[in-house]
């Protein structure tokens, strides 16, 4: 990946580096998914009033980010969240942080539960809501202005995101009519 335009972009990238041929055409459309939901997550944060660095400041926030929908692609499937969770595992051992390997797993698995998973300004909650943000386009934004969403938008375009959650989600349905979405949580 080139031209990033921030720290965080260079993080992200890097830690998307090795999965840059399972990704293959989908690379920037996840890369650009990864960065929105940060930045949604800060976003949601500084509303809050609430002190402390932005999300996208923290590890447990860029780890989880990274790896919370990278399943579909490194264990080619549509039920994801554990080959998901393994994967932030393995990398946060490998970078001696298996300190948050609780919380982010625990971010990863209810990143789709459909009920909230705690306080607004909770881990798993806010990446739960910036991750919402973005895969409902903006229509579910928990306060913050359609214009806001728009511009991240813009800075990190969709390229073919939503478009292949479709995909995958209509080709799940015809597989599984009974269980579409194995990944959402009560």
């Amino acid at each position: 990946m080139t031209e990033h335009t921030s720290e965080l972009d260079q993080a992200i990238a890097e830690r998307l580096e090795p999965w840059t041929a399972r990704l293959g055409a989908d690379r920037k459309a996840y890369f650009h998914h990864v960065l929105r939901v940060l930045r949604c997550a800060d976003l949601l944060f500084a509303r809050s009033g609430e002190p402390g660095p932005p999300p996208s400041a923290r590890e447990e926030f860029r780890t989880a980010a990274t790896f919370h929908d990278l399943g579909i692609w490194a264990a080619g499937t549509f039920d994801y969240l554990e080959p998901s969770c393994a994967l932030a595992g393995d990398w946060l051992i490998a970078h001696n942080r298996e300190d948050i390997t609780e919380l982010v797993t625990a971010m990863i698995r209810d990143h789709h539960r459909v009920r909230s998973a705690g306080g607004a300004t909770d881990a798993v909650e806010l990446l739960r809501r910036a991750d919402l943000i973005d895969v409902s386009f903006g229509a579910r934004r928990y306060g913050l202005p359609y214009a806001t969403y728009a511009a991240l938008l813009r800075r990190y375009p969709d390229s073919g995101f939503h478009f292949k959650l479709v995909e995958l989600t209509v080709r799940r349905a015809l597989i599984h009519p009974l269980s579409p979405l194995p990944m959402l949580r009560w």
